[in-house]
């Protein structure tokens, strides 16, 4: 696998959550992965975890939107800087800077996903819009 296919793996990775593609999404992951999105929050390990995590933390979204700014790669591994925006049902929104590091295994499948990104600025940015 060379370098420029795990930068590749992660953007159709974030493809996938913007378009709304549950199976896309979840095709990406190992069996065995692991989830930690944000870093901090509990993880989720293995298939069934990483699609009830889709269940509750993407699917309740109206849209989700990547602006990439930058990709790291080194072998297997990407780090992708990206601006995210979100918008909530009811129409609140938020936007925040995330890093986000994927680790492939040798068929090009994320064996580990770590979102870095402040959930209590997120999680204000909401309330803030619903007052």
């Amino acid at each position: 696998m060379t370098n420029i296919e795990a930068g590749a793996v992660a953007q159709s990775a974030m493809r996938a959550v913007e378009g709304g593609d549950r199976e896309a999404w979840l095709g990406r992951f190992a069996d065995d992965a692991t989830l930690e999105d944000p870093v901090g929050a509990p993880g989720r390990h293995g298939t069934a975890a990483i699609a009830e995590f889709w269940d509750v933390g993407i699917a309740v979204l109206d849209a989700v939107q990547f602006d990439v700014r930058r990709v790291y790669e080194a072998h297997r591994e990407a780090m992708v800087l990206a601006d995210v925006s979100i918008r909530a049902p009811g129409g609140t929104g938020a936007r925040y800077d995330a890093a986000v590091h994927y680790r492939l295994d040798d068929a090009g499948a994320i064996t580990s996903l770590r979102a870095f990104w402040d959930l209590p600025d997120v999680m204000e940015q909401l309330a803030a819009a619903q007052r």
